[in-house]
């Protein structure tokens, strides 16, 4: 959506990119529903709001994000100039604030201490760049001009991905609080393999078939995925040190012990159900995509949309 926002007409499929960032968008907000307890009663988080919460930010920038989404699809596909460019400042203001809004918000949730690092802020701003440029990568009709941009987009943010976690790992040696244990912990600990496995295969491998110019949508696809790996293990890191409440209460939790290393805590860790609606929503995104795509709201050339 932010380079759907940022793109000028002819340059980029904006279309295209604008709605996968809508549908996207919507889909994260419905992938968010059956954490409610009670979905049909989502309708409070708008007309009776708790503004103490860090959720009420996630929800009205996400609103925020679809409606001017909306507005820039609208004035691409019909060719409404001043539509389009009221879509685009609000789209590109939105784009970075949803994240940015996000990554706060669970930084600041009380007692996961795992969550609490501030370098997933900037990490969560490299990834909005790094996954746009993938799916620009992936997606078809891309001039070669443009294509050689998001290639040089997406290595350069695969970079920055690579040195803020390598720079949070490094602080290891010299601090010793909750937030950073729990990242070691990850790193060495039960789910090691898929943190490794995020900076191997989703970031480095991509990163050096980017650099040589060889199959960049496969290297996108990894990028992606290497995303996807990283936010589940950082999800993961928010359970690995016991709350604030349970610390209070003196119970004793077996976490990095000294002849044992990093150990996992029986806390929240993603249950089947969860990965099936996660799933599900991925699914319900694609089949969504490809209607719009094989509809009249996309049209086969850009062109058509002037």
């Amino acid at each position: 959506l932010l380079l759907a926002a940022l793109g000028k007409t002819g340059e980029l499929p904006r279309i295209k990119l604008a709605v996968v960032g809508v549908v996207c968008s919507a889909c994260a907000g419905l992938a968010i529903l059956p954490d409610l307890g009670r979905p049909l009663g989502m309708w409070r988080l708008f007309f009776a709001p708790n503004p103490a919460s860090p959720l009420l930010l996630d929800v009205w920038l996400l609103s925020a994000t679809l409606v001017f989404g909306v507005l820039l699809i609208a004035g691409l596909r019909f060719g409404k100039a001043a539509l389009a460019r009221v879509g685009s400042i609000g789209s590109a203001v939105f784009a970075v604030l949803l994240p940015l809004g996000t990554a706060v918000m669970f930084c600041s949730i009380p007692g996961k201490l795992g969550w609490e690092s501030p370098a997933e802020i900037a990490i969560a701003m490299v990834h909005v760049v790094m996954a746009g440029a993938a799916v620009a990568l992936l997606a078809k009709g891309l001039a070669d001009r443009t294509s050689n941009n998001m290639e040089k987009i997406a290595l350069a943010m695969i970079v920055a991905n690579i040195v803020l976690v390598a720079g949070e790992a490094m602080l290891l040696a010299y601090r010793n609080d909750f937030a950073l244990k729990a990242m070691e912990a990850v790193m060495f600990g039960t789910f090691a393999p898929l943190f490794w496995a995020q900076m191997i295969v989703g970031l480095v491998v991509p990163g050096v078939m980017l650099a040589m110019r060889k199959m960049p949508t496969i290297a996108a696809g990894l990028a992606l995925l290497g995303i996807l790996l990283g936010k589940y293990t950082y999800v993961v890191r928010g359970s690995v040190y016991p709350t604030y409440g349970e610390m209070s209460e003196g119970i004793f939790v077996p976490t990095l012990q000294q002849m044992q290393g990093p150990q996992m805590i029986p806390t929240y860790i993603p249950t089947m159900n969860e990965f099936f609606v996660g799933g599900a929503v991925v699914a319900i995104a694609v089949l969504v995509l490809t209607l719009a795509y094989n509809s009249k709201l996309v049209p086969a050339d850009e062109t058509a949309a002037k």
